[in-house]
This record gives structure tokens, C-alpha cells and sequence, in this order.
């Protein structure tokens, strides 16, 4: 068995295109874009089934994403953008196989590829709706939602002592999708419902990720 701690950056690729309804029913379109850079934090429990196949259970968080569309059409010839912070969890089943160890130095390093599939809970927060740069006061409640997840990955084990080791790895990851909420507000104030919040994009990462595992 052994247990890992890890931590690292996530760099996000473009979302696809997202849209919203208003009061009305006007279908809204935002630009692809992506959610920025975040950083993504967690632990795993595994187990060794052979020398070279393992399975572990992992949990990350990923924090500091950042939602900033402009609706792609102008209104009324204002530029009109829409911001709110994301951050998502996700709990994994990873499979991986590990190479023939080489030695460098007199220290074993072991490559290995792998993948895993689980469920992650994206949370878009309050959207802030901006006109020519400048807050409007128009705010969207935000919205948490669950969605499959999956993941694939290649790295290095690098043994520190007989039980501990340095894993480095590269990892993409598909989160699944976001979606923001319906409730307006206006200046605080509850204002009404659109009839469709923020939707159609996905939140989708590539993370260098470092980690130190201990084998028991």
C-alpha cells in the first residue's frame, strides 16, 4: 500500500462556446475562453496488485479558475462581459503501470502512464455582470453541479529512501461541465429569474502535478 500527497498547477484550455437566456428568452452567446490558471491540491491511497499495476482512490481540489466571457454580440453597442470564480472537486479511480525502473546516480527512477475515471463537482460563483468595463450592479446566482470526470497522465518516480519517492507527473483532465444559476439580482436586491443560466462550456486542464509518495 501506499499514500500520496500532491500538489501542483492547472492550466486550463478554452471552455467552447457558453450561452445564457434572459427574462425573455434572448439567447445570449459568450466567446470560447479559457478559466485562467489555478492551482490543484490533494492526497491518494493505493495499492500495488502487481510489480508493475497499481489502482488508487484520489481526491483534489482545484481552486482559482476564473470565468470572464464577453457576449460575443455587442448590446445596444456596449461591451458587455461576465465574470465569476470557479473551483471544482473531484474524487478518482486511477490505474497505473509502471516501466522497468532505471538508476541514475544510485537513485531508482520509475516511469510510468496512466488514467482514471471519476466524479467531479464543479461550482461556478456569483457572475458579476460588467457593461463597457464597469460593474452594472446585475449579478447571477451561482450553481454546483456533478459530472463524470476522467483523466490521463505520465510521470516519473523518483525513490528518495526505501519507502519515500518524488512522483512528478503530467496529467490532462476533463472536469466536466459548469453551469451558473437563474436568480438576478440588482444591487443586492433580488430581481427575477432568467429563463436559462450560463451553460455549454466544460472545464478542461493541464496540470503539472508534484507529489511525495510513502510506501508501506
Amino acid at each position: 500500500y501506499y499514500i500520496t500527497a500532491k500538489g501542483g498547477i492547472s492550466k486550463t484550455s478554452n471552455t467552447g462556446t457558453t450561452s445564457f437566456n434572459d427574462t425573455v428568452g434572448t439567447l445570449f452567446t459568450l466567446q470560447n475562453e479559457d478559466l485562467g490558471t489555478g492551482s490543484a491540491f490533494g492526497f491518494s491511497v493505493g495499492k500495488y496488485l502487481t510489480n508493475s499495476f497499481r489502482l488508487e482512490l484520489e481526491a483534489i481540489k482545484r481552486t482559482g479558475y476564473e470565468y470572464d466571457a464577453r457576449v460575443a454580440t455587442p448590446v445596444r453597442f456596449n461591451s458587455v462581459t461576465e465574470e465569476a470564480k470557479m473551483q471544482t472537486e473531484a474524487l478518482f479511480i486511477n490505474g497505473f503501470y509502471d516501466f522497468q525502473p532505471f538508476t541514475m546516480s544510485n537513485t531508482a527512477i520509475t516511469p510510468y502512464l496512466g488514467g482514471g475515471v471519476g466524479i467531479s463537482r464543479n461550482k461556478m460563483g456569483t457572475t458579476e455582470i460588467d457593461v463597457n468595463g464597469i460593474p452594472s450592479g446585475l449579478t447571477y446566482d451561482g450553481d454546483t453541479i456533478n459530472q463524470f470526470a476522467y483523466k490521463l497522465s505520465a510521470g516519473t518516480l523518483v525513490s528518495l529512501t526505501e519507502h519515500l519517492s518524488l512522483d512528478v507527473n503530467y496529467q490532462y483532465v476533463n472536469l466536466g461541465a459548469f453551469k451558473g444559476g437563474t436568480e438576478v439580482y440588482n444591487n443586492g436586491a433580488f430581481a427575477g429569474n432568467i429563463q436559462r443560466g450560463i451553460n455549454g462550456g466544460d472545464i478542461k486542464t493541464q496540470e503539472l502535478m508534484v507529489g511525495l509518495q510513502y510506501k508501506f
